[in-house]
């Protein structure tokens, strides 16, 4: 045996496991429940676990190479381990992937966008670019002020996208929708930021519109836990095909999306096809330690209920805003039309429209 063996394995060892230890952090928090904002933190890491756990299995995979007994033994049990766990995030991150819209697609289809505008920061050319490049026929914009949604009618919203509802607000509070047929029916969503839902009048018949943004868990887990409880109702009471888009300051593995999920929802960028669209932080945008931050978390959705697929989906850059907006396109299905309601749960005794 080379004399330099020893200390490359032992090097090697520690490296697995500082690329084990801090990730089982993440893996506990997915798989047990906790409320503080550490746990909330974590449990958004999840997909991103899979790395340093792929890298610590061909680490220990070359370390088992030349081993013998005992040695041996215990590199393979780390190495079915690391394996086990690499496994359960992989099928957590695909397990949205497997479910199927109700129906086949149909050519009848539309193109809804949603953008958080940071306080009004966002450059409205951007966003009206955006409409304008990919024939969008519903917008739902977050933290709109009224200054920012002065610029966007100068810019041309009010004639690309002639109908709305909701309201700009100063701060964080505002949330308007957009659209390109009368939407009516409005109604308000008590969050602490509010959120606001509409109807839509549509070829294939009425389609209600819900427009989300509960409050930043680090601005209060119990608030932003409580908040998106009455997305949750909200959202299960919704009759009809039903849109529920927005900043969710939340991932798909947080509890309550999975719990969304299981109320026959599904996210339109999961359902477009196998891929991870994260949208905060935007690029550019968010500094730690004077290094740019990548995009990491996927906190903007679209979810459909009813007889709609998302056919195609996509992330957009807009300046002067820390999000990307998310834009799909989504097909009427050949499915049925019936009306979807599923009565309250226990867990839903607060009101979902105040």
């Amino acid at each position: 045996m080379q004399p330099y063996l020893p200390v490359v394995r032992v090097a090697a060892g520690v490296i697995a496991a500082s690329l084990v230890l801090p990730t089982l952090a993440i893996t506990i928090a997915r798989m047990v429940p906790g409320d503080s904002l550490r746990w909330v933190i974590l449990r958004a890491f999840t997909p991103v676990a899979i790395i340093p756990y792929a890298l610590a299995l061909v680490v220990l995979v070359a370390m088992s190479q030349g081993l013998r007994t005992v040695a041996h033994r215990i590199v393979v049990s780390a190495l079915a381990a690391v394996a086990s766990l690499l496994l359960l995030h992989v099928w957590w991150f695909v397990q949205p992937f497997l479910v199927d819209a109700p129906g086949s697609a149909t050519a009848d289809g539309f193109v809804v966008m949603t953008a958080n505008l940071h306080i009004g920061g966002a450059d409205p050319d951007a966003v009206l670019d955006a409409v304008d490049d990919q024939g969008v026929d519903v917008l739902v914009l977050e933290e709109i002020t009224p200054l920012a949604l002065a610029e966007l009618d100068r810019a041309g919203l009010d004639r690309r996208l002639g109908h709305r509802i909701g309201a700009a607000r100063p701060n964080r509070d505002g949330i308007m929708i957009f659209a390109n047929e009368p939407l009516r029916d409005p109604t308000r969503i008590g969050t602490s930021t509010p959120g606001v839902g509409a109807e839509m009048a549509t070829s294939r018949g009425p389609l209600r519109i819900l427009a989300v943004h509960p409050i930043a868990p680090n601005n209060g887990v119990a608030q932003w836990s409580s908040d998106l409880d009455v997305i949750l109702s909200t959202a299960r009471a919704s009759r009809g095909p039903t849109i529920v888009a927005g900043d969710f300051n939340a991932t798909l593995d947080h509890p309550h999306l999975r719990a969304l999920m299981s109320s026959s929802y599904r996210d339109a960028s999961v359902e477009s096809g196998l891929g991870w669209r994260p949208t905060w932080p935007s690029p550019n945008k968010i500094r730690f330690a004077g290094m740019k931050l990548p995009s990491l978390f996927a906190l903007d959705h679209i979810f459909v209920r009813g007889p709609l697929e998302a056919t195609q989906a996509q992330v957009r850059l807009v300046h002067g805003t820390d999000h990307r907006a998310l834009v799909t396109r989504i097909a009427w299905t050949d499915a049925p039309h019936r009306t979807t309601h599923e009565p309250a749960r226990a867990d839903d005794a607060r009101p979902a429209v105040r």
